[in-house]
C-alpha cells in the first residue's frame, strides 16, 4: 500500500472537492509540498475510472530545476507505487503517457510551451520564481485546476494575491507536516535557524510569508540569456550534505552576468569533476573555488582542471558584488533563491552587522568567489 503524505491527504480533499480553480501550498522548507503534489498527480493519473484521463502540466523556473525536482519526485512515487514503466516515459520530451491521460514536465523559460497547448491540470513548482505573466498565460490555457507551492520568501509577491483570493484554496504546511521522511541533520538544519535568524525561522521553519528584512543583494536582475562577455570565469563552492555549487561569471560594460551551472548535494571529487567536464569546461576554463579545502582544489588540478583558491573576504567581497549592475540568467533558479532570502545578520537590539546569516548562501559564495578574486586586484576600494 502506498504511504501517503498529510500534505498529500489535505490537497485531495481540496481538489475532490471540486470547489477551488487555485489550490496554493504555500510553507516551508522540506514540508513535502512538491512531493505531495507529485503523489496526487500520480493517484489522478492511476485512477480514469474515477478522475478520467487527465492531462496534466508540471512547470518550474527551468528544466534543470525541474529534473532534479519535481520531475525525479514523480518519477520516485512512480517506482515506489510499482507502476513505473520505461516504455510510457519519454525522457526526450519529458513525457509520461498512461493509457488514459499523461504528465507532462517542462520549465517556464520554454516560450512555445509556455503558449502553447492546454491541460486540464497544471502544477507550478516554485511559483514565485516565475513571473505574474507566465503565470497568466499557463492559467489561460488550464480548463481545470491550477495547484502552486512555493516558500513565502518574498515580503511581496503576485502568488499571495492568488492564494488569498476567495474561491481559491491555501494548504499551509512546515517541515514537521513531514517530519517522518526527514533527516537528523535537515531537521537541526531547519531548527537552528531559531538562533540565527527570525525572517528566516519565519519563512523556512514555519512557513509564513516573509516580513521586511536587511537584504543583502538589491542590485539584481533576470535576464534570459548569458551574453558574450569580456572575460569568463567560473566560482566553485565545495558542500556534500550542502550542495556543491558551481557559478559562470562574466563581465561586460562593468555590468555583472551570472549564471548557475551545478548546484548538487553528495557529489565526491571524482563526481564533481565527471560533471564540470559534462557541463562543458575545459583545461583553459578558470575555476575559482573555495580556499578552505586545498586539498580538494589539488584534485582538481590533478585531474585537468584549472582550480585556484579564491581571496574569501566576506564583507569586501560582498560589496564588490553589490558595486556593480548584476544580471542572473532566468534558469539559475537556486542562484535566485538565494539571492532572494540573503540578509545580513541583526543584534538582539536590531543593529545591522557587518556580517551576513549563514544559510542558504552556496551559489552566492561561488559567485563572490570568482568576481572578487578576478575583479578585484589592484583596485582600489571606491565599491
Amino acid at each position: 500500500m502506498p504511504t501517503y503524505t498529510p500534505v498529500f491527504e489535505a490537497n485531495k480533499k481540496a481538489y475532490d472537492s471540486k470547489q477551488f480553480r487555485a489550490i496554493v501550498n504555500e510553507g516551508s522548507s522540506r514540508s513535502s509540498k512538491t512531493f505531495s503534489e507529485m503523489q496526487l498527480a500520480a493517484y489522478i493519473s492511476q485512477h480514469p475510472e474515477i478522475y478520467g484521463g487527465k492531462e496534466i502540466s508540471v512547470v518550474s523556473p527551468s528544466l534543470p530545476h525541474l529534473k532534479k525536482g519535481a520531475r525525479k519526485d514523480f518519477l520516485d512515487v512512480a517506482q515506489d507505487w510499482q507502476f513505473f514503466r520505461e516504455d510510457d516515459f519519454n525522457r526526450t520530451d519529458n513525457l509520461y503517457t498512461f493509457k488514459k491521460g499523461y504528465i507532462e514536465f517542462f520549465g517556464a523559460e520554454d516560450a512555445k510551451k509556455v503558449r502553447g497547448p492546454g491541460r486540464d491540470i497544471l502544477i507550478v513548482n516554485e511559483a514565485n520564481l516565475i513571473s505574474f505573466e507566465t503565470y497568466t498565460q499557463l492559467a489561460m490555457r488550464t480548463r481545470e485546476t491550477i495547484f502552486l507551492d512555493y516558500n513565502p520568501a518574498d515580503e511581496y509577491s503576485w502568488v499571495y494575491n492568488v492564494a488569498d483570493k476567495p474561491g481559491n484554496k491555501k494548504i499551509h504546511s512546515t517541515y514537521k507536516n513531514n517530519r517522518g521522511n526527514l533527516t537528523k541533520w535537515q531537521i537541526e538544519e531547519i531548527e537552528g535557524l531559531q538562533e540565527i535568524d527570525d525572517n528566516l525561522w519565519r519563512v523556512f521553519g514555519l512557513g509564513l510569508r516573509g516580513v521586511s528584512s536587511e537584504t543583502i543583494y538589491t542590485n539584481w536582475k533576470i535576464i534570459d540569456h548569458f551574453p558574450e562577455c569580456e572575460q569568463v570565469f567560473y566560482g566553485l563552492d565545495f558542500g556534500y550534505n550542502n550542495p556543491s555549487a558551481l557559478v559562470k561569471v562574466g563581465i561586460r560594460d562593468k555590468k555583472l552576468y551570472a549564471e548557475e551551472i551545478i548546484y548538487e548535494t553528495k557529489l565526491t571529487t571524482n563526481d564533481l569533476t565527471d560533471v564540470i567536464k559534462i557541463m562543458g569546461l575545459t583545461k583553459s576554463c578558470e575555476i575559482v573555488c573555495d580556499a578552505a579545502e586545498p586539498k580538494t582544489i589539488e584534485e582538481l588540478k590533478r585531474m585537468g582542471l584549472k582550480a585556484t583558491p579564491a581571496d574569501k573576504s566576506v564583507y569586501d567581497g560582498i560589496q564588490f558584488v553589490k558595486s556593480m549592475p548584476l544580471y542572473i540568467t532566468r534558469q539559475s533558479t537556486n542562484l535566485i533563491k538565494e539571492a532572494k532570502s540573503y540578509k545580513w545578520k541583526t543584534d538582539k537590539d536590531g543593529k545591522v552587522l557587518d556580517e551576513p546569516v549563514k544559510f542558504n548562501d552556496h551559489a552566492l559564495d561561488a559567485l563572490r568567489y570568482a568576481a572578487f578574486t578576478k575583479l578585484s586586484k589592484g583596485k582600489k576600494k571606491w565599491y
